[in-house]
């Protein structure tokens, strides 16, 4: 019975996956809806890889449509339990957005990052990130460089 429940929930999850990733074309109020899932991510997975997280899998699998969104909450500085780590309580509804972003649009991670932070990530990794984005501004700073670098890739 466990089995077949499970084997139902997988199917559930990967099915809604395809349809967000197959549909490029969410409206945009679809679109915010499956953003404002990131709070809702319980594990982010390591390579990407699918079928660990319904919430993640649902807003990666909405692509290009979320980045906008997912853009926009790069500031926001609500703190939920990091997916990546039981015991951290420095992540924020806005960090988590950044790390899908960087996922979906395949941005590396500290490219738009000031070169100071970019040398840290390399001996002290995403402690730098951490670091860095609690420093006044740093939130809007960044936010900004996203919006830009994603204008510069998206033209209207």
């Amino acid at each position: 019975m466990a089995k077949q429940i499970l084997m139902l929930v997988l199917f559930f999850c990967v099915g809604a996956c395809n349809v967000y990733s197959q549909s490029g074309n969410l409206s945009s109020a679809d679109a915010r809806a499956v953003c404002n899932r990131v709070a809702k991510i319980k594990t982010l997975p390591m390579k990407g890889d699918p079928g660990i997280d319904a919430a993640y899998d649902a807003i990666v699998g909405a692509g290009d449509a979320v980045v906008p969104c997912l853009i926009q909450k790069i500031t926001d500085v609500t703190p939920i339990r990091d997916p990546r780590c039981l015991f951290s309580e420095r992540t924020t509804v806005g960090d988590l957005a950044y790390f899908v972003l960087v996922d979906i649009t395949k941005l590396g991670f500290a490219e738009l990052l000031p070169a100071d932070v970019q040398k840290k990530i390399q001996t002290n990794g995403v402690y730098a990130y951490h670091d860095h984005i609690r420093r006044k501004g740093a939130r809007s700073q960044l936010q900004f460089k996203v919006r830009e670098w994603y204008r510069r890739k998206h033209p209207a």
